[in-house]
């Protein structure tokens, strides 16, 4: 359920960071050490359904809207105080998608396509949420940013985009792969840092615990979620 996507290595990051000039990059080798860290977690999980029965919920980079139909099927949610977003345009959403959207439009909450995680105000204005909620976000290249993984780079952008879209004692959440090597690539620490934000707190995530919810990879019909079995949430707070 990723949000960026693109046919070749250099479609996919000029999709992450669409709007912004790039001087020419070259593919680089990332050092050994990159898959040498290693996370330290809480052993629970973020209560997502709890947290999500109050206040209003952004979910950006839905890609197929089955996570954040998950939450809004949820018991005492208020799912009307949801927005649930997808990068694709409505008319590159596939079966599954559109029927997702359709079923969270029936339960009261507002769907949009064509949303960039990474410039909000040019879709909510001032607009502002108790939580920015991205799933599994992943940019699919391992070409170089000035010098960084185009994953640390999305991610640095999106969280320092969206703290001008946070209420007061607002937070953003994300969840990845728990691996040294998606740690080494993400770098969520120096991209909190980079943003200006608490070092985030991090819980273990369990799919299992979300019924009907399928995630994609971002250049291929598979999932992170089966080639994989231990994933993380990262709770980043101003």
């Amino acid at each position: 359920m990723y949000e960026y996507r693109g046919k070749t290595l250099s479609e996919a990051v000029s999709n992450a960071v669409r709007g912004n000039s790039l001087p020419k990059f070259d593919v680089l080798e990332f050092p050994q050490s990159l898959g040498t860290k290693k996370i330290e977690k809480r052993s629970d999980h973020y209560p997502f359904k709890r947290n999500l029965k109050n206040g209003t919920t952004l979910f950006v980079g839905e890609g197929n809207f089955s996570f954040s139909l998950n939450m809004a099927r949820a018991r005492l949610v208020k799912a009307s105080q949801f927005i649930s977003t997808s990068y694709e345009s409505e008319n590159d959403l596939d079966d599954l998608a559109y029927q997702n959207a359709q079923s969270l439009i029936s339960l009261g909450v507002t769907v949009k396509t064509n949303v960039d995680a990474t410039k909000l105000k040019d879709t909510f204005g001032n607009r502002r949420f108790d939580r920015i909620i991205f799933q599994f976000p992943n940019v699919a290249s391992r070409s170089s940013i000035y010098g960084q993984n185009p994953n640390h780079t999305l991610i640095t952008r999106f969280i320092k985009n969206a703290k001008d879209h946070l209420k007061a004692l607002g937070e953003i959440v994300i969840s990845t792969v728990d691996s040294p090597y998606y740690e080494g690539a993400f770098k969520m620490d120096d991209a909190a840092k980079k943003a200006g934000y608490q070092p985030p707190e991090i819980f273990d995530f369990d799919p299992d615990q979300y019924s009907g919810y399928i995630h994609q990879n971002t250049d291929n019909d598979e999932s992170a979620l089966e080639s994989h079995d231990k994933f993380a949430t990262f709770v980043f707070t101003p």
